[in-house]
């Protein structure tokens, strides 16, 4: 009987603490059209508001565009912008810029010189295009991950089929502030390693993490990546 009565407590306290610390919504939106659309990135902007980056084909020039949407601090849409060409153009990561503006990151198949390029897109702080950059080679390459530098570049994070050793590399690109490419560096083994996610740390350089097939005990491992500022491998581990 003590038992029972031990067991019960710990349930009820456990809802009790349960019951304390679930959220609770406070508002929630719904964005898009008819077609398909999807959201990869979200920051909280300056001003308090949202900005929000994936793709839309509700709203697109071609098949798939860059979505940009910002609002307010309640989720009611300010202003919505597309960017793309004919073919399918998908954004994945935003960041608001020190001036203000925004910068985008995802893949292209629209321009470059492969089927499919990384495409950075600069905005100004209404959404309107300042500049564009592809990057890549002859095969695929796909950026996850943006983040502007302390030099007011920026760092661009992502896989490339194009320069890897293996079958697919962790791709960093290192632009100045106008998106003109200072060096980049394929980072892989003999599998598939692909890019997810850049920080540039206090010394400088970066931290990478992604996941691998090239190391590690099963088919695919967590692989964190750590980076001088030339973007040089100083050390990595696997998890």
């Amino acid at each position: 009987m003590k038992r029972i009565i031990g067991v019960m407590l710990l349930l009820a306290l456990t809802n009790a603490v349960c019951a304390e610390t679930d959220p609770e919504e406070e508002w929630s939106k719904t964005i898009g059209g008819t077609g398909h659309d999807e959201l990869y990135s979200v920051q909280q902007t300056s001003d308090g508001g949202y900005i929000l980056a994936g793709f839309t084909t509700s709203h697109s020039a071609g098949g798939f565009d860059f979505w940009l949407v910002k609002t307010d601090s309640n989720g009611n849409k300010q202003w919505d912008k597309t960017f793309g060409g004919t073919d399918r153009d998908e954004a994945y990561s935003v960041q608001q810029t020190s001036d203000g503006g925004y910068i985008l990151t995802g893949r292209t198949e629209s321009y470059g010189v492969g089927w499919c390029n990384i495409w950075l897109v600069k905005t100004n702080s209404d959404g309107a295009k300042e500049w564009d950059k592809p990057f890549g080679g002859n095969s695929y390459g796909c950026a996850q991950s943006v983040q502007q530098t302390s030099d007011g570049g920026y760092v661009i994070a992502g896989t490339t089929y194009s320069y890897s050793v293996g079958l697919s590399d962790f791709w960093l690109v290192k632009t100045d502030s106008n998106g003109n490419e200072q060096w980049n560096n394929a980072i892989g083994g003999t599998g598939h390693d692909e890019l997810y996610s850049v920080q540039q740390t206090t010394d400088g350089g970066y931290i990478l993490a992604g996941y691998t097939t090239s190391y590690g005990d099963s088919g695919f491992d967590f692989w964190l990546v750590k980076t001088d500022s030339n973007g040089n491998k100083q050390w990595d581990m696997v998890f």
